[in-house]
């Protein structure tokens, strides 16, 4: 965490990364950082690149050119697979930091440092204890970007590795006062179009192992109006929280033929399969993108993880 810090001390342009089709963990820690180096270091110049959706929150990423890399460190959060970073022009920065809690080898070529700890629920909380333990104080909105990313991550503190560290770290940034009321507002209100939406893809099928699953093609989501990952993520969770049902996902089509998986478990580990498919993310929540030919087995490869499970416990 020092050697972090020193490196940031060391650069006067710094260009903060994550991956693209943001959560709110990726924005969060993106933007919590952003504010709370302004705040710290507030001759440096330091920019936020990346596409944005409707779990950007208020944040607005910067337009630089190439130029604006030379000599600049590149910090990349919440992603260490080279492929799934928000603009690729990080290469062409100085020095690069990752800052990563997936469960993801770092293919990322020439980084300086590599901070990845899988114990985290997210990379929000990861920044919130790096400028904890120097005692850096954060602004108001440094603190609702983190604090949101945390609330998101964890399910609203529902999915923790770390309990006491996690709400330690909560209290910690609440005491900046981060903006709970709008966070919350945005993150679970919505307009009645949406929820009416909701109502046609709440439909699902069950594998002979009760994996929930549904397959939206293009077709249906262009007509829906609405961003692709308010459809591929933000659906998923329609089939969770049923007893019976212990593995979920959601197969998207984003381009003919190519469909971006959404994965959830409630008690088995599913990245090792989202990883055999060249995809990654957390034990119980993760991802990948798979042709149209692989989604039967990619279930089957389901069916099994709980058939094994199942004779385990047996």
């Amino acid at each position: 965490m020092k050697e972090i810090l020193n490196i940031i001390k060391n650069f006067d342009t710094i260009i903060i990364h994550r991956h693209s089709n943001p959560d709110m963990d990726a924005i969060g820690s993106q933007f919590g950082l952003k504010y709370i180096l302004k705040e710290e270091f507030p001759n440096k110049k330091i920019y936020c690149v990346g596409d944005l959706n409707d779990m950007s929150y208020e944040a607005k990423t910067d337009r630089i050119s190439d130029e604006t890399y030379v000599d600049s460190l590149s910090i990349i959060v919440d992603v260490s697979v080279s492929r799934m970073i928000s603009d690729s022009r990080f290469v062409l920065s100085k020095k690069r930091i990752v800052i990563d809690h997936h469960d993801n080898d770092c293919d990322i070529e020439n980084v300086d440092i590599n901070y990845n700890d899988t114990s985290f629920n997210s990379v929000c909380e990861m920044i919130i204890e790096i400028f904890k333990n120097e005692k850096i104080s954060f602004t108001k909105k440094a603190a609702t970007y983190l604090y949101a990313g945390m609330i998101t991550d964890s399910g609203r503190f529902l999915y923790l590795k770390k309990p006491k560290r996690t709400f330690e770290l909560a209290s910690y940034v609440c005491s900046f006062n981060p903006d709970i009321e709008s966070i919350y507002k945005y993150l679970y209100t919505e307009k009645l179009a949406k929820r009416l939406i909701k109502n046609k893809f709440s439909q699902f099928k069950l594998s002979s192992k009760n994996v929930a699953y549904r397959i939206n093609t293009m077709q249906e989501i262009k007509s829906t109006g609405l961003e692709f990952q308010s459809i591929s993520r933000g659906m998923v969770n329609l089939m969770a929280g049923i007893i019976e049902i212990p593995i979920w996902c959601s197969f998207s089509e984003k381009e003919k033929d190519h469909f971006v998986v959404e994965l959830r478990s409630r008690e088995y580990s599913v990245v090792d399969v989202a990883k055999k498919y060249g995809g990654g993310g957390h034990k119980y929540a993760c991802g990948a993108t798979i042709r149209k030919k692989d989604i039967k087995s990619f279930i089957k490869d389901l069916d099994k993880l709980i058939t094994e499970g199942q004779n385990e416990k047996e």
